[in-house]
Parts: C-alpha cells; sequence; structure tokens
C-alpha cells in the first residue's frame, strides 16, 4: 500500500510542476505558487490529523485509523483525477481546476502520512523499529523515483493523463488496507527499550534539519522545469533528470537500513547538512554555467542534495519514532515539518521573483542567482545554529570520555 500509495503522491508533489507548465502553461512564478499552496494545505492535514481523528473517535467508537485512511485514500486518488476531468468538461477551468486539485490533494495527503507511519512504529522499538523504518523509507523511496521515470513518455503528449493514471493507482491501493489492524500497534510501556539520552538533542537538531531540507528541495522543484530547458534538456528526460537528487536518496536509504552504526552520532548531522547546502547550491549554478558542463554540475549536485536529504529523512523519522513510541502525534510533527519545508521554498522562490520586478534587486541577477541569495541567508543561519549544537555536544562527549 505504501509502495502504490507513495507513486501518486511522488507525481502530485513532484512532478505536477512539469505536468502544471506543459499542460496549462505554469511560469516560474505560478508554479512557485502552486508550491506555496501544497506546503501550507499539507501543513494543515499533517498537524490537524492526530488532535481531529482523537477527537472524532472519542465521540464516535466505529471511527478507526484503518478507516480513516481508506477514506483520505479515495480522497487522495479523486482530487489528482480533477485537473483532467476538468480541463475535458470545461477548458477554460482547467488551470483553477489545478490549483485546487493540488490543495485538495495536498490537505488529505498531510494527514494520511502520519497515520500510516503510527501503524509503522506502533509496538516497535529497538531493533524491530529500525528495520521496520528502513524498509519503509526504501519503498516509498523507489515508488517516487518510478511514478517520475513512468510519467515521463506521457509528460509530452499527454500531461494530465498522467493524473488520470497515477490518481487510478492510489484508488486501487485503497483496496490494501483492508488486511491492516483496526488500530496502529501500540507501546507497553515494560517492554519499550529505553532510548539513549543523545536521541533526544538528535531528533531536535534534525527535526530543525528536516524543514530545512525539504525547503530546500521546493526551491530546486518549481525551479527544474525553467532549469532544464535552459540546459536544453529534452522534455522526454527532464523528469528523470529532475529525480537524481531521489536516486541518491534511495541509495542513501538502502545503506542505511542495512547499516546502523549511525544511530546517536552527531557526525551524521554535518553530512546531511553538507550535502544540503553543497547540493543546491551546485544545482542552482548549472544552468548558469550551460552546455554539457552545465548538465554535468546539475547531475552532480541532485546527486550531492539527495544523500544530504535522505541522512536528514531517515534519522528524523527514526528518532521521532523512538523517542515518540510510534504515535499519529510524532508521525504528524514529522510531516508537519515537510511541509513546512514545502511550503518555505516556493516562498523564497516568489520573494525572488518579487524582489527583482520590483526593482530591489536588478533585473540582471536573474532568477536563480537571486533565489541562491536567500537561499544562503536561510541556510547560513541554520548552518551556525547546527554547528554549535554539534560543537557542544562533541565537547560534552569529550569531558564524559575523560572522566
Amino acid at each position: 500500500m505504501v509502495f502504490l500509495a507513495s507513486m501518486g503522491t511522488g507525481v502530485v508533489t513532484n512532478g505536477i510542476f512539469f505536468i502544471a507548465k506543459e499542460s496549462g502553461g505554469f511560469t516560474p512564478s505560478m508554479n512557485f505558487g502552486l508550491g506555496l499552496l501544497l506546503g501550507v494545505m499539507y501543513i494543515l492535514g499533517a498537524a490537524g490529523v492526530g488532535p481531529v481523528l482523537k477527537r472524532v473517535a472519542a465521540r464516535n467508537p466505529r471511527v478507526s485509523s484503518r478507516g480513516v485512511v481508506a477514506g483520505l485514500s479515495v480522497c487522495m486518488g479523486a482530487a489528482a483525477m480533477v485537473p483532467p476531468v476538468v480541463a475535458s468538461l470545461a477548458p477554460e477551468w482547467a488551470a483553477a481546476a489545478v490549483w485546487s486539485g493540488v490543495g485538495f490533494y495536498a490537505l488529505c495527503s498531510g494527514a494520511f502520512w502520519p497515520i500510516v507511519e503510527s501503524y509503522l512504529g506502533g509496538g516497535r522499538t529497538g531493533h524491530s523499529l529500525r528495520r521496520a523504518v528502513g524498509q519503509f523509507n526504501i519503498l516509498w523511496a523507489l515508488a517516487v523515483l518510478v511514478s517520475l521515470w513512468a510519467m515521463a513518455p506521457l509528460l509530452d503528449r499527454a500531461p494530465l493523463a498522467v493524473l488520470v493514471v497515477f490518481g487510478l493507482i492510489q484508488l486501487g491501493a485503497t483496496v490494501l488496507v483492508v488486511p491492516m489492524g483496526r488500530e496502529p500497534g501500540r507501546h507497553v510501556a515494560e517492554q519499550h527499550e529505553p532510548h539513549p539520552p543523545v536521541y533526544l538533542p538528535l531528533l531536535t537538531t534534525f527535526r530543525l534539519l528536516l524543514p530545512t531540507s525539504y525547503y530546500v528541495v521546493s526551491v530546486w522543484s518549481p525551479f527544474a522545469p525553467e532549469a532544464l530547458d535552459r540546459l536544453g534538456v529534452e522534455i522526454g528526460w527532464q523528469t528523470p533528470v529532475a529525480a537524481t537528487w531521489m536516486l541518491s536518496r534511495l541509495v542513501v536509504f538502502v545503506a542505511m537500513e542495512r547499516w546502523h552504526g549511525w544511530h546517536g552520532r552527531w557526525w551524521l548531522v554535518v553530512v546531511g547538512a553538507v550535502g544540503m547546502v553543497g547540493g543546491i547550491g551546485v544545482a542552482l549554478v548549472a544552468p548558469l554555467v550551460g552546455g554539457g558542463a552545465g548538465l554535468a554540475l546539475l547531475v552532480a549536485g541532485l546527486g550531492m542534495l539527495g544523500v544530504g536529504n535522505g541522512v536528514i529523512y531517515v534519522a528524523s523519522l527514526y528518532y521521532a519514532m523512538e523517542v515518540g513510541r510510534g504515535e499519529i502525534k510524532a508521525g504528524g510533527t514529522h510531516e508537519a515539518l515537510i511541509g513546512v519545508g514545502f511550503a518555505g521554498g516556493p516562498m523564497t522562490g516568489l520573494l525572488a521573483v518579487g524582489a527583482v520586478r520590483s526593482g530591489v534587486l536588478p533585473e540582471g541577477a536573474g532568477l536563480n542567482l537571486t533565489m541562491l541569495v536567500f537561499l544562503g541567508v536561510v541556510l547560513g543561519i541554520v548552518g551556525v545554529w547546527v554547528g554549535r549544537r554539534v560543537a557542544v555536544a562533541t565537547r560534552r562527549a569529550g569531558e564524559l570520555s575523560s572522566v
């Protein structure tokens, strides 16, 4: 179920910007606005699902987590098909249908994944939890990668048909909810393995890096069609090239699922932060270089970005599930932070466009250079904060080892 649902999520959250550009002529500014809507609605769904489900279930015992997951899955499949259906019936409303369909899908998706993650983490701890989180990450990351490669042939000829295909896949995935338990497993306090004290500060640090990493990715995603056009990449190859960072992220997921020596280690924070910052910097500079060298730089930058994003995602989810004991609230916080990143990236893009158009920055500065400046400021602030936390943690570890 996770694999099939992730294919639809991958198309709507990452491929929609290519679909909107090809089907509705969306400009970079419009795509940034679409990305902002996606992020805001995702936050609302993720942050609200835990309290709302708890309140509704208290009033009506027939309401179950499984039933809510099934209902959300149906709504996600239907939302994905809104743009193509409206475009076929009333072409003049096609652009509006993209906005409404994406907004509703993001709201449902934000609520859907925290409940799924509670099934993942509920009743598991230690090695069992590590294995489950690792397999979950590999499955959804592979599904997103497959979906972006699979949509490429349709993108040039019938972009909106992509949403029909993956909307139907999402509806089909609903059947696989039936064998799931009515509710996620619960931790028994006496059986719960105590986590090392270092897990809590690591969770706090990775929870700052998590929205930052998705902020970086969401700056890239709406800008990707424009950047790839500048580099002369044919439309049929654009989504596979743009998905380079997802391929390197998948490799990281597999490695971290197989090898567990990263648990409780502060050096992983550095790896994630450097990959994230270096990767997006190289990717945004690549279109300025142009030609084959620019394309090679782009692929290298996206590869680094995937490593940083993968490290941060795995560590953040694992520590959230271990410290939060697999509750929907823990998954909701995790997904809401992703939504903050989804919204923050497009907001940066809109600010960059506004700064150039209003004359605050010279027109010759270009969109990607302006975005790089905004990114640099945000990442600089986050980098200083994370650097201080790593330095303090390293110093304390040294003091303890000398006692």
